[in-house]
This record gives C-alpha cells, structure tokens and sequence, in this order.
C-alpha cells in the first residue's frame, strides 16, 4: 500500500519562537534560577534576587511564546510558577522571622 504524497510544501520563510537557541535557553534559565532559588532560600537576599531575575526572565519568554523545550514542553511557565513559588516562600518567611523574633514590623527594612 502506497502512502499519499504530500501536495503542498512546508513553508520554509516561518520561524517559531522555539527556533532560537538563546530564547530557549532563557527559558531554562527560569527553571534553573527558581529550583536553585528555592534549595537556598535561607540566604537572604540572595535567593530573593535569583528567584526575582528568574521571574523576570520566565514572564519574558511567556510574553514572546517560547516554550523552551525540543517536544514542545513549556519551561518558560514551569520556570515562572517556580520562581513566583520561591519568591513568596522567600519573602513570607524572612519577613515572618524577622516579626518574631527581633520584633519590628515586616514593613521596615
């Protein structure tokens, strides 16, 4: 049995935000920065800072489309819910810790 031949070419002119290896590599910065982000988030500005620039770079790749994987996985949303996670653990603990035992308010850095 014979398979039918295709009649129309691919389009050749069309590029993907998947193309590019830099965007996608943003992408899995995002993941990269947020699980790092949250395996050290006892230090202090640190962990608040890489889970900060992850987020950042995780809503860009979201905002061009980039998934970030080969078969079609979406690192860009994995690595922003990542971030965004740590980034409120983060903060929510070192401001609570910081109420409790040296009282002054979360508010006052």
């Amino acid at each position: 049995m014979e398979h039918p031949t295709a009649t129309t070419a691919p389009a050749t002119g069309t590029r993907s935000p998947n193309d590019s290896h830099v965007a996608r590599g943003l992408a899995g910065v995002s993941v990269g920065m947020g699980f790092f982000s949250a395996c050290v988030f006892w230090w202090t500005p640190f962990s608040s800072i890489l889970a900060a620039v992850g987020l950042v770079l995780g809503l860009i790749s979201l905002a061009r489309g980039v998934k970030g994987g080969l078969r079609g996985e979406n690192y860009a949303m994995v690595g922003t819910l990542l971030c965004a996670t740590s980034l409120a653990i983060t903060v929510t603990l070192n401001q609570g810790l910081r109420y409790t035992q040296w009282d002054t308010l979360p508010w006052l850095w």
